[in-house]
This record gives structure tokens, sequence and C-alpha cells, in this order.
């Protein structure tokens, strides 16, 4: 178990896994076969405490429990390569619930169990857990040197090694990144970068996307530590967050996905220039969708509070503009297959909202589109009407509803172009089943064709 705990998306939710898990260890008797029954009690106590829950503290207390009831039954006498298993699992879950007292007592009792035993892969992970544990407590040096010990150990090139290798080296990077130094930013940035170098050729893209996220994160910091390097850092760090979200996509990975966009955001927001500023304005757009204030109030608050400060520093170069307003016009002034990825994620993020505030989100920025230049206008609109038309009709009908409450929001005159316009999109955008259903839809609406 190491510090990302999360593995790539599956068809099964971690629920499901769960439940499934515990209909088989319930139905086992423990009599029968205790050992299958202990190894059972193991592999549950660990899809329970790896399951995502709003009260986690109650899931790992139970995973606790089937720990120590596998634990009972191969005990370090019997079975010492799997006890030490159960030691390195349950150290993990007292470190998930702030013992670290106890949490380093059973990886230093799992790594005792291992030593000499030929588990490489397994006492590397333990290892690892120990660094962390110790690098959470300050205790930089011992950390790093426990990290280089688990590296050390982990050689050729089997998926489980190059897991716990990228995985060893991103918390070696957090380590160093613990010191907050300028010399421990700077080596962080090169363990991360030997991490993605490492990663070339495997299937490890949540170790990559970690590693890209993290020397964003590296870079972001000596941006405000060396001052002299300050634009070589914010572009850097800029290229590393887009890349992680390359990987943390808001379908696959959207905790990831949220938190990686709010740093792009603030990145970008340490620039001066308009188009980086609006640019930042998006990023937080997007995480404040993403992030639920009722599970994530703490990021919430954080991407509204920068937000908000920024929308005060725009206000000063462009005054009376809204937020719509920024960011209709860095729809317009991007290329086709920027503004079509732009449109395309924004528009997906609004699929899930509740139809009454979908319609508002999107009545906001049609608005701000339909007032843009004309050319900001016709180019926007018609990237709009092809991302659309990948959408479900429901989202289809709502950013046809507010395109039309947009227009209605226009003087007579403004209204009818607007309307020569979106006719003339779905003309040019569109071939013919998809643009009589368009249409069909419209007149539905009760639009008056131009």
């Amino acid at each position: 178990m190491t510090e990302e705990g999360g593995n790539h998306p599956s068809a099964i939710s971690p629920a499901e896994s769960v439940a499934a898990l515990t209909a088989r260890f319930d139905a086992m008797d423990r009599r029968a076969d205790s050992v299958a029954w202990a190894v059972a009690a193991y592999k549950l106590g660990m899809a329970t405490a790896e399951q995502p829950s709003a009260q986690p503290a109650v899931a790992l207390r139970r995973a606790l429990e089937l720990y120590q009831q596998a634990a009972d039954i191969l005990s370090a006498e019997r079975a010492p390569v799997e006890h030490a298993r159960i030691l390195n699992a349950a150290g993990s879950a007292h470190r998930l619930l702030g013992d670290v007292q106890t949490a380093t007592r059973l990886f230093r009792d799992s790594l005792r169990l291992l030593e000499g035993r030929g588990a490489g892969t397994e006492e590397a992970s333990v290892l690892n857990n120990l660094g962390l544990v110790l690098a959470e407590g300050g205790r930089i040096d011992e950390a790093i040197g426990l990290f280089d010990r688990s590296l050390a150990s982990l050689t050729g090139d089997a998926d489980d090694v190059v897991r716990t290798r990228l995985a060893t080296l991103h918390n070696l990077g957090q380590a160093h990144m613990g010191r907050g130094t300028p010399d421990g930013f700077a080596s962080a940035v090169a363990t991360f970068e030997a991490g993605a170098a490492e990663a070339s050729g495997f299937d490890v893209s949540m170790h990559t996307g970690l590693l890209d996220h993290s020397r964003g994160v590296a870079h972001k910091a000596l941006a405000s530590l060396k001052p002299a390097a300050r634009q070589h850092h914010l572009d850097s760090a800029i290229v590393a967050f887009e890349q992680s979200l390359t990987v943390f996509t808001s379908v696959g990975f959207p905790m990831h996905h949220a938190i990686a966009k709010h740093n792009l955001g603030h990145t970008l927001a340490g620039r001066d220039d308009l188009n980086s500023m609006r640019r930042a304005l998006a990023c937080y757009e997007d995480a404040l969708l993403m992030f639920d204030p009722r599970l994530h109030q703490a990021h919430w608050q954080e991407a509204y509070n920068n937000a908000e400060a920024l929308e005060t520093r725009l206000a000063q170069v462009e005054p009376g503009a809204s937020r719509a307003d920024h960011i209709a016009s860095l729809c317009g002034s991007m290329n086709d297959d920027e503004r079509l990825a732009f449109l395309r994620h924004r528009l997906l993020l609004l699929e899930p909202l509740p139809e009454e505030h979908r319609q508002e989100r999107l009545t906001t920025f049609c608005y701000a589109m339909v007032s843009q230049d004309p050319a900001s206008f016709v180019a926007t609109l018609r990237t709009m009407i092809t991302v659309l038309m990948e959408l479900p009709e429901p989202v289809l009908e709502s950013a046809l509803r507010s395109l039309l409450r947009a227009h209605s929001m226009l003087d007579p005159r403004d209204r009818r172009a607007a309307d020569f316009v979106l006719d003339e999109a779905i003309q040019a955008q569109l071939f013919g089943p998809q643009r009589i259903r368009v249409r069909d839809m419209l007149d539905g609406i009760g639009w008056d064709r131009p």
C-alpha cells in the first residue's frame, strides 16, 4: 500500500468490490480452512480501507478488525511473510487515522519479519511506508534514507517493481519538498523527472500523473523562491500541470483533475497578461464545478477565494466585464482545435448538473458569447454547435434553450442578427439528419427561424 491509494478506473465500483468480497467472506467456514479464511479477511480489509467513504475513519477501523482476524491465523511464527504483509497494511491504516506511533511500530515490526526472506518488493513497500510516516513527522533525512534503501532493493522491470519504484520516487520527491528550501525543491524536480523517465514505455499512467503534478508544485514553489528565474519556473509548472491533466481526466480521476486544474489556474494567475488570467479563471471555474463543497469544503473555498481575487485583478484591466465575458473572450481568441477541446470539456462538466443550474450557466455563457465581436461570436457558436452534437439530448436541448434565451436579452436588431448567425452555423456545421434534428428541436422550443 503506497501513498497514492488509487488504481486505474475499473468497471466495478469500490463499493461493489467490497460487497462481493464481504459476501464471499461471510459464506466461508473458518473451521474448514482457516488459512483461506484469514487470506479472505486480509483482502476484505484492504478493499474496505481503500473504499472511498464519507466516513473514512469508520472504514479504516473495520479494516483493522479484519487485519487482526487475519493476523491471529497467519501468525509471525506460522507465516512470517504473510504476517508482515498484514502488519504493513495495518500500519497504513493507523497512519491514516493519525496514530503515528503505532504505524511506525508496525512498519518496523514488518521490516524485521521480512529481513533476509527474499521478499524484495514487499520489503521495499514497507520501507516506503515507513519513510512516509517519518517524513510526515518532519524526520526528513531518515525518510530520504529509507526511500533510497527502498529504491536500491527494487530491480528488474516487472510491473509491480516498476510501480513500486515510481511510487517511491514520488514519495522521495515529496520528502525533498518537505525541506521547504530552494535546494529541496530543485532536488524534488530532479527526482520527479527521473521517475517520469523510468515510467516511459510502461502502462503506469496514475504514477506519471502524480509525478507530473508534483513536478508542477515544485516548480511553482521555485517561482516564488527564485525571483530571477520566476518566468522559467512558472512556464515549467504550467507544462507539468497540463501534462498531469492528460492522465487525470475529469471522468477517470475527478478529484485529482479538480486539484490539478486549481493548481494550473493558480500558476497561470501568477502571470500578468490578460490571456493567462482568463485561462486561470476558466481553470478555477472547472475546479469549482468538480469540488463538492459538502465533501471538499477546504478545496472548494480556496478555489472560490482565488477566483474572486483574480476577478478583482481583471476588473482593473477590463472594468465591467463579467466572469462569463472573460471566458467567452478567451474562447473566441483560441484556434479551432483549442476551442473545440475547451468547449468539449466545459460542456461535459455541465452535464451532471440539475437542469435549472445547467440552463442558468449556459444562458450566462451564451449571452456573453453573443455579446462578443462578430468574429469571436461566429467562431465560438460554430464550435459549440459541433460539440453539442456529441452530448446527450438533454444537454443539447438545454443549450439550445439557453441560446434562444440569450438572444431574447438583445435588442430586436441584434437579436435578428444573432438568429441569422445561429441559422448559418447550423447550416455550415451539421449534415442533413443532424440539421433537421436541431431545427425541429428549435421549432419545438418556439424559435422563429429567420
